[in-house]
């Protein structure tokens, strides 16, 4: 049990340094959010809960853990995410560290509670799906700050003990025992077995572990004039934390010499590409083209693949103007052309010419008075639309969602 005690010491956080705690209201992290409360005090200890809405029992979790962090004295942080559809794991993890990447500032430290058998359970799912055996790093950079396992090397067993001790209560997943989870799967049915039959098997799983890559800048990654290699795109796509099988990477690497007019769309996670698009690979989210609606000049829109703002500029469109919000997609042929200075441009050559990446164009904003399209968002305006003004105006601003 003071091991425990003894691994959160041992990480020397600064005194000043806020500390978060992800806290599900599970065991583990139920753990270590009582050892981080003795060792480091509840005023220091920064609680956060993400709720992914899974469970019908979700809100009760929450209100579980509400009620320890209360009884502890340390103040509770609750984020409600949306996890998209497709593998319910990974997805899940996604947004996960969404959050703590939004939450974590400049210098702050975020810990979690992977252990042993964590590490263990995560190398064998990466030897039998073909990836790279990093297993859990210990810590890594995220955001402005840093992610930090301090019970990587405390087993599951010794876990229960310190609860058991300390009469800990938490919450059970109901989802922990669903096998047709590869992960649940590999602890519930695979890994006993082979650790009954092979007394030092846990021992010989943590040798293979390899030290963690360098993770790279969330940025496009640079794909001719340079050596790029399956460890460097595996790199690149750990900073969006993703890790995929080495056959995704391989092809990936195969996209690199291809001609420039080439289109490559490789699937890494669910609903997640790798594209190509002037000698640069790009991870790209895949989001449903939004349908035709009225928006009001000034009144911020969301869209299924962005949200469509407005910024006060010395000539645009007059606010309370209402416009139809659309895109090419939902244009005809002939509708896709708008007036640029003097002359009418179709939306390909502008798109081309302002360079925007091929899988933004369909869900690219136009908007439009009657059956003329007026703005091309961020492209071009047509400054002899009926609602245009010159003083007090407002010009749109597209953010399509990374």
């Amino acid at each position: 049990m003071c091991s425990i005690l003894e691994a959160i010491t041992e990480l020397k956080l600064p005194a000043e340094t806020k500390v978060w705690i992800a806290f599900s209201g599970g065991l583990d992290s139920t753990v270590l959010l009582h050892a981080c409360v003795r060792v480091l005090g509840s005023s220091r200890c920064q609680v956060l809960h993400i709720n992914h809405q899974l469970s019908p029992s979700s809100d009760q979790w929450v209100a579980h853990c509400k009620r320890i962090t209360q009884q502890w004295g340390a103040n509770l942080v609750v984020d409600t995410v949306d996890v998209s559809p497709g593998n319910i794991e990974q997805q899940a993890r996604l947004s996960r560290y969404a959050v703590y990447r939004h939450r974590l500032g400049l210098g702050e430290h975020l810990l979690t509670a992977h252990h042993r058998d964590d590490d263990i359970e995560t190398l064998s799912w990466q030897l039998f799906t073909g990836r790279t055996l990093i297993g859990i790093p210990r810590q890594r950079s995220l955001g402005g700050g840093t992610v930090s396992r301090p019970l990587l090397d405390i087993g599951k067993q010794e876990i229960e003990t310190y609860a058991e001790h300390n009469d800990l209560t938490w919450i059970e997943d109901e989802s922990n025992t669903d096998t047709s989870f590869d992960r649940n799967w590999l602890r519930l049915k695979l890994l006993p077995q082979i650790f009954n039959q092979f007394s030092q098997a846990k021992d010989r799983i943590l040798e293979l572990k390899q030290d963690m890559l360098p993770i790279a800048q969330r940025q496009p990654l640079k794909c001719r004039d340079i050596e790029l290699t399956v460890e460097a795109a595996r790199s690149w796509l750990l900073a969006y934390d993703i890790n995929p099988p080495t056959t995704v990477l391989l092809e990936i690497l195969a996209q690199k010499d291809s001609r420039s007019d080439a289109n490559p769309q490789i699937q890494v996670a669910d609903g997640i590409f790798v594209r190509r698009f002037r000698d640069h690979f790009h991870l790209v989210h895949h989001y449903e083209v939004f349908k035709p609606l009225t928006v009001t000049v000034g009144e911020s829109t969301s869209l299924s693949n962005g949200t469509l703002t407005w910024v006060e500029r010395t000539e645009g469109f007059a606010r309370g103007l209402n416009l139809l919000c659309t895109n090419r997609t939902h244009l005809p042929n002939g509708g896709r052309v708008i007036r640029h200075g003097d002359l009418h441009k179709k939306f390909s050559n502008l798109f081309q010419e302002f360079s925007i990446p091929p899988w933004l164009r369909d869900g690219w904003p136009a908007l439009c008075e009657g059956e003329s399209v007026v703005s091309l968002v961020d492209v071009t305006t047509d400054k002899t639309a009926d609602g245009w003004q010159t003083k007090r105006a407002l010009m749109p601003k597209w953010h399509p969602y990374d």
